[in-house]
């Protein structure tokens, strides 16, 4: 009997064999850490999902539309330049921290030692993240090797991964195989895409070619492309606007801000698993930081607060004021004090924001291989989600703690609430079933 281990099964694109150079590289400590670390930005409850699909195998995806791109329109590249973008794509998330962009942002909006950037891999190596030095970064008891076995190619590669180069827009760019394989995976876990939606991503990747900064596609990809923001959209409003998956995301924020602002966490912790993260905090929660330990035990039973208040204002312009760890606090001290005598002094509350700026619509800007033509397919969101949790049940008196919390948000910073609807149980959205 024998058998070929260098191949794996995707969910999506069925059976892939890899080479020896693949092989090696998706068994590096630093790509294996990625089994460990999910997909989604927070261990969804109520998105089941999105709860376990890991980096990983998005990672192996990724591959597989660079391996796609290659076969079609690789023949005047180099060894070297194929090596280089194959293991960008390989490599794209690896300095992705515990649960993504909820740790990301939070490390890349405050001050931290080390000065956290997930994307610029040059400034990792530069602080230490992923060289070879003593204190280089590992994984279950075995240092990273990827700068030390890509040598040659590391220059290069991290060039890609930033959208640099000929070929780095097809790493990084508007529409790229990163963004196109993340939504149609991700969506397809979720139940808001097929496998059948797996041809698209293999067509749009077949049929991007870098030009300059922008993309180039035929005039026949253009209703992929439109399917394919239809699929995003519909997986962006689920994500973004359900109560669970929000509530989780603010409570696991206030956790890591408290010790950050107690300097007992900084952006070292980018390397770590999500339960190896989750153990961290617990273990680092000691004295003023305890409370740190509650929310993030909270976080992993779910145990989640309850929502006071879900809406939306237009534009992001003051997101960054009001996003502040600070401004948060005060404004939480100020809804307690307005709603204490409906909610009770003794509740916690917490304050979180979502920047939604080209999250859940993005508008894609390509030139038309035929006409040479540049043109803007869709439109990008720009506002803000706000989000307000109480730490129990609220039923009896939440309608008017809605209207005061809402008439205190709009008073103090001159906007407009509009109330998020339940994207999962509301007719018009929830529409998920038309794909099959």
């Amino acid at each position: 009997m024998s058998f070929n281990k260098k191949r794996y099964f995707d969910p999506l694109y069925g059976a892939i064999p890899l080479t020896d150079f693949e092989y090696r590289l998706l068994f590096l400590p630093e790509v294996q850490r990625l089994r460990y670390v999910r997909m989604c930005n927070i261990n969804s409850l109520l998105i089941t999902g999105a709860s376990e699909i890991s980096r990983f195998e998005h990672v192996l995806g990724v591959m597989r539309l660079a391996k796609e791109w290659l076969n079609e329109n690789g023949e005047n590249l180099s060894e070297k330049q194929k090596h280089s973008f194959l293991s960008a794509a390989i490599l794209h998330d690896f300095q992705t921290g515990p649960f993504g962009h909820s740790l990301q942002y939070v490390l890349e909006e405050n001050k931290t030692d080390g000065d956290f950037r997930h994307e610029d891999l040059a400034h990792g190596h530069s602080q230490n993240y992923h060289q070879r030095s003593d204190a280089a970064a590992s994984f279950a008891g075995k240092r990273f090797q990827g700068a030390r076995q890509l040598d040659e190619y590391w220059e290069n590669i991290y060039s890609l991964i930033e959208g640099k180069g000929m070929l780095g827009p097809l790493i990084s760019g508007s529409i790229d195989l990163d963004n196109i394989d993340n939504v149609v995976r991700l969506a397809y876990h979720v139940g808001v895409a097929t496998q059948d939606d797996a041809k698209i991503a293999l067509a749009m990747a077949r049929d991007l070619r870098p030009n300059g900064s922008n993309l180039e596609v035929s005039r026949s990809s253009l209703p992929l492309i439109a399917r394919w923001q239809d699929i995003r959209s519909r997986l962006y409003h689920l994500l973004l606007l359900d109560w669970a998956e929000f509530s989780a995301k603010a409570m696991l924020t206030k956790s890591i801000e408290t010790l950050m602002d107690l300097n007992t966490l900084g952006s070292d912790v980018w390397k770590m698993t999500d339960l190896e993260f989750l153990d961290h905090i617990e273990n680092v929660s000691i004295g003023e930081g305890q409370h740190a330990k509650t929310l993030a035990q909270r976080v992993r039973r779910g145990d989640l607060y309850t929502p006071l208040l879900l809406a939306e204002i237009q534009g992001t312009e003051l997101y960054d004021e009001l996003n502040s760890p600070t401004a948060k606090r005060d404004l939480e001290k100020d809804i307690k004090k307005e709603t204490g005598s409906l909610i009770g002094l003794s509740k916690e509350i917490i304050v979180h924001y979502i920047k939604d700026r080209a999250k859940t619509s993005r508008e894609i800007e390509v030139t038309l291989r035929e006409s040479g033509e540049r043109i803007t397919i869709g439109e990008s969101t720009n506002k803000t989600l706000v989000g307000v949790f109480i730490d129990s049940d609220l039923d009896s008196n939440y309608e008017h703690s809605y209207f005061i919390i809402s008439r205190l948000l709009e008073n103090r910073f001159g906007v407009t609430l509009k109330r998020l609807e339940d994207p999962v149980i509301k007719p018009e959205a929830n529409r998920q079933m038309e794909l099959l």
